[in-house]
């Protein structure tokens, strides 16, 4: 199997499959109530289907079923063998998935919300694996010990969330899914661990199908379906990666993989992780909806969707080339991999604080 050819092939027939499954959902969202109406913390200004996320949902579950039944894809010693572990992350993100559609219908309560991603991450901790070793830039390997347990269900809890959030703009959850997607992808193939690439590129091409139809002026909203779905998919791909990897790495090592994970999605992770200490800060209810995200205020100042979120794409660039030079061990990479991430966000930050006094534009 030649992955020059057939990986960039399974990348097209994935974004071909996604904006064809997304079509049939624009045509029927209508019919079953899947609207997205304004509101007064919307930033949008019509009723819009929503429920897309379906269509790049069902192009990873086909996906994973094909790694099921070609040959050429089982790989290292990982207890049970790797279809087990393909088996508990499918069967826990389509449970997300289903849990957030019906929040799409009608909205459930957080703490219902909460208590089910909190069983699913309990068990991908338990069941694929946590984080046991972390690399920061500048020292050595840190065992984690049973608190990598720990740290690992709030990430996926965190990220789970935080993409949820962070879907608020036409295009800005596809383009992050997209270059974070292919990041997974390159990281992949360079170790040589063909379902981790297998992985993100069903996850990249399956956001490029759904972007056809999301990109502004948006056709279709993600909704909680989508968004929860790839936060979930994104936290569990280290943990799947690390049972990949051979016990002899490149580079760093799998000591490395947490931080590259949070890399390829740091401008969600920044935004929101700035928010929430900005909102907590100022005493005002950290999950309660709002528009006070960096790009939810850019928008406000005048910018348009299509703008930040190629903004944000760029960002997701610049963030997933840093991680590849970090899991690689390039040179100058652990500078980079603290400088970077930081040196954006701030950027970033003074862009919409001199947005905002030049509009006038008042933080919400």
């Amino acid at each position: 199997m030649n992955p020059g050819y057939i990986f960039p092939a399974v990348g097209l027939i994935a974004a071909f499959v996604s904006w064809a499954l997304v079509g049939v959902v624009i045509r029927l969202a209508p019919l079953i109530g899947l609207l997205d109406r304004p509101n007064e913390r919307s930033l949008h200004t019509r009723a819009t289907p929503r429920g897309g996320g379906l269509g790049f949902v069902l192009v990873v579950a086909l996906g994973c079923g094909v790694l099921w039944v070609v040959p050429g894809f089982m790989v290292v010693g990982a207890p049970g063998g790797w279809h087990r572990l393909l088996a508990s992350y499918l069967v826990a993100a389509l449970f997300i998935a289903a849990v957030s559609l019906r929040d799409d219908f009608q909205s459930l309560s957080p703490g219902l919300r909460l208590l089910c991603q909190l069983a699913v991450a309990a068990g991908a901790a338990g069941g694929i694996g946590y984080f046991q070793q972390l690399t920061l830039p500048g020292g050595g390997a840190l065992d984690l010990g049973w608190i990598g347990a720990a740290l690992t269900v709030i990430w996926l809890v965190g990220l789970t969330n935080v993409y949820n959030f962070m879907d608020g703009i036409d295009g800005i959850a596809g383009v992050q899914g997209l270059t974070a997607g292919l990041a997974w992808t390159v990281a992949g193939l360079w170790l040589d661990s063909p379902a981790t690439a297998w992985m993100g590129l069903l996850l990249a091409g399956g956001c490029l199908g759904f972007l056809f139809h999301n990109w502004s002026p948006a056709k279709i909203f993600m909704g909680d379906v989508g968004s929860a779905f790839l936060g979930y998919s994104f936290g569990v791909l280290p943990l799947l990666f690390l049972r990949e990897l051979p016990p002899v790495g490149q580079g760093p090592g799998a000591e490395a993989v947490p931080l590259f994970a949070l890399l390829v999605v740091w401008p969600f992770v920044g935004d929101g992780f700035y928010t929430f200490l900005q909102r907590a800060s100022r005493g005002e209810p950290v999950c309660k909806p709002h528009r006070s995200h960096l790009y939810q205020r850019l928008v406000r100042t005048g910018w348009s969707h299509a703008r930040v979120s190629s903004l944000y794409a760029t960002w997701g660039v610049l963030c997933g080339v840093t991680a590849l030079g970090w899991l690689t061990g390039a040179a100058g990479s652990a500078v980079m991999a603290v400088v970077l991430p930081l040196a954006t966000l701030a950027g970033i930050f003074l862009l919409v604080r001199h947005r905002e006094q030049k509009t006038k534009a008042r933080y919400v």
